[in-house]
This record gives C-alpha cells, structure tokens and sequence, in this order.
C-alpha cells in the first residue's frame, strides 16, 4: 500500500476496531467512530463517553450517520479495493504470484524469478514497480520504451526519447517524483475535507446548543404564561359557572316543549306509515273488485293535526349578560393582544 494509501486509511480508520469506518457516526465533541463499535462501547459501560477523549455525555447522544464521511470511506474502498492477482510469466506449472513487473522486459515475476534482475548488473538497471496485468500501457506507443518521466506541459507520461523529440525542451521530472508530488496535493485535499467537515460538525453543534438555550427559556416564560392565565381562567369559571346554570334551566325548559312536539309527530308518522302500506298494497292488487269495494274506507281522512310551519328559538335570550360578556372580552382582546404583540416583536428582534 503507498503511503498515500496508508495515510488515507489511518484518518478513515476507527479507533476502536481500527478498520475503516463502517456506518461512520461523529460524537458531540467532534469524534468519528463506527455506529456498532460505539453502541457496543456505549452499551458495555455505566457512563456515556468519548473513547478517544473521555468526554463524559449527561444524555446519551442520538447517532446519526455522517453522510459526508461515509461517503469519503466509500470512496476510498473503492480505489484501495484488492486488485486482481498478477502471476509470474516465468513459472512454467504452478503459476505464483508476482512481486514485481520489469516494463523493459514486459514480464512480471515471482520473488525466486526476479533474483536475476537484483543480482545481474544489466537487469538491474531494468524499471521495476509494483504487479501489474496492464504491461502496455506502461510502454511509450511511439518509441516502445518504457514511459519513465512525466511532461508537466502537456501533462502526460512520456519516455526518454520523447524528452529529445516531441517534448524537447519541456518542463519533465520522474514519473516518481511527479506522483510524489501528487501524492502530497491529495492528502492537503483530504486534510482540507476533513478539516470541512470538523467545522461542520462544530457548527451542528452550536445551532443544537443555541436551540437548546432557546428551548429552556421558552419553557420558563410558557410556565409564566400559563399561572397568569390559569388565574384569570379561575375568575372567569366562577362567573361562566352561574351563567351555564341559567342557561341549562331555560334549555330544559326549551327541551320538553321540543319533546311534547316531536312526540306527537311521531305518532302521526306512524299513522302515515300504516295508511301508507295499506295504500301501496291495494295499489299493486289485480283484484279490481277488491278496490272499488275499499276505495272508500282507504281514502277517508286521517285524524291528523294540519301543522303549520314550526320555528323553534335556537338561542335563549340572555341579552343583558351577553352585551356585559362581550364587553369583557373586547377589553381582554385589548389587553392580551398588545401583550402578545409586545412579545412577538420582543422575540422578532432577537431571531
């Protein structure tokens, strides 16, 4: 693994079961851990801490993944995933893994098959990196020599004899060094990300801190509110008490004119209903006899009440109590809302 590799995983690593992170969550104080490694900790001890500075937690804290990290982790596991296995070109049966390929020779060798190259003076001076299946693309199409430096220019690879034909006189440096220097940009990113997502994470912090403050204060001046009102809510039962009372006697009142009435209606319903049966019934009969014989006894007026139209009161007459009533409440409209609109104008200033 390069040492960017390296360096990459240890700040993806978790500190409990130094692995990358998995399902990665942040604790108020700032550090990272895997979820089920924290729970489990968490779960395992009487108190509720950071692992890594022992912070201690009065609640313990709700753990929501963080998103930007895991997706930093994915990313990183997929460009350190395992790549496939190179073999030794030179092992004739059993085929081992290679531990190096020669770009000159354009083969890949196994420890024993690579002696050659680390004893003889000609091969040591071959170009050996680490495995690879793609041997090609590693050759300068051009000239069929190893591609050995790197054109800052035209920012491409290119091989010693590109350095005193097409890229003559450009800025080129070692594929090495290049990929060094590279390699250095890219932990400075990822140390600028990291550091990105610390001050997020401070800023969540902050806001949860505020609003917690904002919450504790609300709940004092709600309990405030709420004494004042349920005093005056008492003076006001008291009153609305003997108010009900007079108007429960005047609604019984009411309720048993309404009864006698809807009592005798029925009855008259039900006569209806009757001579309406027996009409239905003679009306469907073939006999025609039968109806010329009882026309006159079904058709004779019932004994029924002509009702004129019925207006019954939907309010009882209250009107002295009610002009003092809406008196009292215009002028409590008055009061509470110059109150509240103080309020919301006292928080209004404060957002």
């Amino acid at each position: 693994m390069s040492s960017l590799s390296t360096a990459m995983t240890e700040m993806l690593q978790c500190s409990i079961c130094l692995d990358v992170f998995n399902d990665p969550v942040s604790t108020p104080c700032g550090h990272n851990f895997c979820k089920i490694c924290l729970k489990k900790c968490w779960d395992n001890s009487q108190d509720c801490s950071c692992p890594n500075c022992r912070e201690t937690f009065k609640q313990r804290p709700e753990l929501k993944i963080n998103t930007t990290l895991r997706d930093l982790v994915d990313e990183h596991k997929k460009k350190t995933a395992e790549k496939p296995e190179v073999l030794c070109d030179i092992c004739e049966e059993v085929k081992l893994k290679a531990v190096k390929s020669c770009l000159v020779c354009q083969s890949s060798y196994c420890e024993t098959h690579l002696g050659r190259h680390l004893r003889v003076p000609g091969l040591q001076k071959h170009k050996l990196i680490d495995p690879v299946n793609n041997l090609q693309d590693y050759i300068c199409l051009k000239h069929e020599r190893p591609l050995e430096l790197f054109c800052r220019d035209d920012q491409t690879c290119v091989c010693l004899i590109c350095t005193v034909t097409d890229h003559k006189n450009h800025n080129t440096v070692t594929y090495e060094e290049e990929i060094a220097e590279k390699k250095i940009e890219l932990l400075k990113r990822q140390t600028d990300v990291q550091q990105k997502i610390q001050d997020r994470i401070k800023k969540i912090q902050d806001i949860k801190h505020s609003a917690e403050l904002r919450r504790r204060n609300t709940e004092k001046e709600q309990a405030a509110s709420v004494n004042i009102f349920t005093d005056l809510i008492r003076s006001i039962e008291r009153s609305q008490s003997e108010l009900m009372k007079m108007m429960e006697e005047r609604q019984k009142a009411a309720e048993k004119q309404d009864e006698d009435l809807i009592k005798d209606l029925e009855q008259e319903i039900t006569e209806l209903k009757r001579r309406n049966t027996e009409l239905e019934k003679i009306t469907n009969t073939e006999d025609h006899l039968h109806i010329i014989q009882i026309h006159s006894s079904i058709c004779r007026p019932l004994n029924i009440k002509n009702w004129p139209e019925i207006s019954t009161k939907t309010h009882v007459s209250v009107e002295e109590t009610m002009r003092s009533l809406t008196q009292l409440q215009e002028t409590l409209h008055e009061k509470l809302g110059k109150a509240v609109l103080k309020k919301i104008q006292q928080y209004a200033g404060t957002v």
